[in-house]
């Protein structure tokens, strides 16, 4: 009797469908897991700002402006004013802008550079 050697189709096609079953539930839990990773992250970095915005009153007795604000957010977290309309934070991955507002309804953004729009922080932009 001799003896097999090499696979046959039926095995090779047998490694196919587990192949494609494997890929099938594992790329959607990865990509869900990136979502979470970002989503955790983007309440942090807004969680971040709020409590720099609550500290920055509660020292100052008054709102803020955007420059004073970004002061008190964590060295530890990569941070800078944005030119426009919030803060920025970056990672490898992404840059994230925490928009800030100069009224209380959150509806007009702050500004830097725009002539005649208020720099004051009244209103964070939330991420939940």
């Amino acid at each position: 009797m001799r003896k097999q050697q090499g696979v046959t189709v039926v095995e090779i096609a047998m490694l196919l469908v587990v192949l494609a079953i494997v890929a099938v539930v594992a790329i959607p839990q990865f990509d869900a897991t990136q979502d979470q990773r970002l989503a955790h992250q983007n309440s942090e970095s807004s969680a971040k700002v709020k409590s720099a915005f609550a500290l920055a009153i509660a020292q100052k007795g008054d709102f803020p402006t955007l420059t004073e604000m970004v002061e008190y957010i964590d060295a530890d977290f990569a941070s800078e004013m944005s030119d426009l309309s919030g803060v920025i934070f970056r990672d490898q991955r992404q840059h994230l802008t925490i928009n800030t507002y100069n009224d209380a309804q959150c509806k007009m953004l702050t500004s830097l550079k725009e002539p005649g729009v208020s720099d004051i922080v009244r209103c964070i932009q939330s991420y939940n």
